[in-house]
């Protein structure tokens, strides 16, 4: 027992020493490790892989092991990066930094409706990544602003069917295109009903006017109120036509102006204004006298059939003219033949003398 203590106790002192005199770092299990911190301090390079204590070395082939105390360095595979790695990994962030910063780009141009740019301003991969995320994000974006103009149009249109008075809420009034779709929704809604209204008014403003039965209409806007009065003067004129239409046609048929059976002196002075302008019955009374001028058999031409009684009565005014000179014409051939026998007369006493 005491042998095998005295064998050990050698081996357990080189060990001890080995270790004391190692630079820091756990090893794997192989006995080595990749040195990483004070390695020119050792005698190793940074990231040498390397063994303590002689650990890793190779079995003989009889299966014996070496005899060797010293550290044999074994190159392995460095944890370092290498420079293709590292700018690989600089281009992939380069990449996804940018597609972040130009999806924030995008989605502000696409939600505002502006122009594209997708130009990004950084490496090769930076700049590729922009311009993927800019798409991206205009895309969302345009597709978000297209859903909420329609929901502007639909209430700018409610608001203007029920009001005049244009309140854009805040949610559009912050975005110059939803701002302007609600406002252009709100106008058509109320130009639609204007022009409904205007078209209402002037219809009742023109049947009241065939009727003359004018009403007062208060608290409206001001075209709704000219197309009722426009509407009106239109039904007036024509209710006015009938009066004048009556006193142009009585003038057919009677020679002058009778007062008609009308209490309105407003309507009576309409029946006697068509009275005086009918100038059709002018060209009647000159064809019934020169009818009766030139002594022919009264006949009614079936133009003036309706005004018979104006063109009689000239006509007979036209017969008492050709019959004055016919006795005008008679007297002066007796006259002249008296005064030719009295001529005679007057030659032949004075030859007999």
């Amino acid at each position: 027992m005491n042998k095998k203590i005295a064998l050990l106790a050698p081996i357990l002192a080189f060990s001890i020493a080995s270790t004391t005199f190692a630079h820091p770092g756990n090893t794997d299990g192989q006995g080595g490790h990749t040195c990483h911190t004070n390695c020119a301090k050792w005698g190793l390079g940074q990231g040498e892989y390397h063994y303590h204590g002689g650990g890793g070395s190779s079995s003989g082939g009889g299966g014996g092991s070496s005899d060797s105390s010293s550290s044999t360095s074994t190159p392995a595979p460095s944890n370092e990066p290498s420079p293709a790695e590292i700018a690989a990994q600089q281009e992939a962030a380069d990449r996804a930094n940018g597609e972040d910063e130009g999806y924030e780009a995008g989605y502000e141009d696409g939600y505002a409706a502006a122009s594209k740019n997708a130009q990004g301003s950084g490496s090769a991969a930076y700049n590729e990544g922009y311009t993927t995320g800019y798409e991206k994000g205009y895309a969302e974006a345009e597709k978000k602003l297209e859903s909420e103009k329609i929901t502007a149009q639909k209430e700018g249109s409610v608001l203007g069917q029920k009001t005049d008075t244009l309140s854009i809420p805040d949610k559009y009034a912050k975005t110059a295109v939803l701002k302007e779709t609600f406002t252009s929704a709100f106008n058509q809604a109320v130009k639609k009903r204007d022009e409904a209204a205007i078209a209402k008014y002037s219809e009742m403003g023109y049947q009241d006017g065939l009727k003359d039965m004018q009403q007062t209409l208060d608290n409206m806007k001001e075209s709704y109120h000219q197309a009722y009065e426009e509407g009106f003067q239109k039904g007036l004129a024509e209710f006015k036509d009938k009066y004048v239409q009556q006193g142009y046609n009585a003038a057919f048929t009677t020679l002058t102006y009778q007062k008609p059976a009308i209490e309105n002196q407003q309507y009576a002075a309409w029946y006697k204004e068509g009275f005086e302008s009918n100038q059709e019955v002018e060209e009647i009374q000159q064809a019934g006298f020169e009818l009766g001028d030139s002594g022919e058999e009264y006949t009614v031409p079936e133009e003036y059939k309706h005004a018979e009684v104006i063109f009689k009565h000239y006509y007979e005014k036209g017969l008492e003219q050709n019959r004055e000179d016919n006795t005008q014409t008679a007297a002066g051939v007796g006259f002249a033949g008296l005064a030719w026998l009295a001529r005679r007369f007057y030659v032949a006493k004075k030859t007999i003398s």
